[in-house]
């Protein structure tokens, strides 16, 4: 009697899974650590700002839970600066900036409840370059404006990963 093909991988995938486990590994986008360990407070921006809203809704989306005071969470993430700066960089033949450089600065240090700085303050910044042609001058200010969102999320993107990475490590667990 031959068995399905199926029962021949089941030990093949029960030992990956063992592996993957024993390794530290996660599923994309979870924040490792306990539930006091997943708890930022977020200061410095209001929620009306970008960065803060795209931080909080990574935060709670990866696991973490966003603290409503400073006392309930294990770390304040306090953004000091944000701030968006526009350069041009090249210039047509008419004598118009067609070439644009993009910078998004972010400012921050992290603090425990007691005030304690876990991480000094650090500067994150995010670029983009993009060209105008000036024939849609509508599009420029849409392109602009989307890139700017984008830059956004990367810098709530990264600005997590620098924060949740460094608390680890600072705590001594292995990756």
């Amino acid at each position: 009697m031959r068995l399905p093909a199926a029962i021949h991988r089941l030990p093949l995938l029960l030992v990956l899974a063992a592996l993957w486990s024993g390794c530290g590994f996660h599923l994309r986008g979870e924040i490792p650590g306990t539930a006091q360990e997943k708890t930022f407070f977020i200061s410095g921006v209001g929620p009306g700002n970008p960065v803060y809203g795209n931080l909080a809704n990574l935060l709670v989306n990866s696991g973490g839970i966003l603290a409503s005071k400073p006392t309930d969470a294990s770390a304040i993430v306090n953004i000091l600066k944000v701030r968006h700066i526009r350069r041009p960089i090249t210039l047509s033949a008419a004598g118009r900036a067609n070439m644009f450089d993009l910078r998004l600065l972010v400012i921050y240090e992290v603090q425990n409840p007691k005030g304690e700085v876990l991480i000094p303050e650090k500067e994150l910044e995010i670029r983009r370059e993009y060209f105008n042609t000036q024939g849609s001058p509508l599009g420029q200010g849409l392109e602009e404006t989307q890139l700017r969102a984008e830059m956004e999320k990367e810098a709530s993107q990264t600005l997590l990963r620098q924060v949740v990475f460094s608390l680890r490590d600072k705590a001594g667990k292995p990756s």
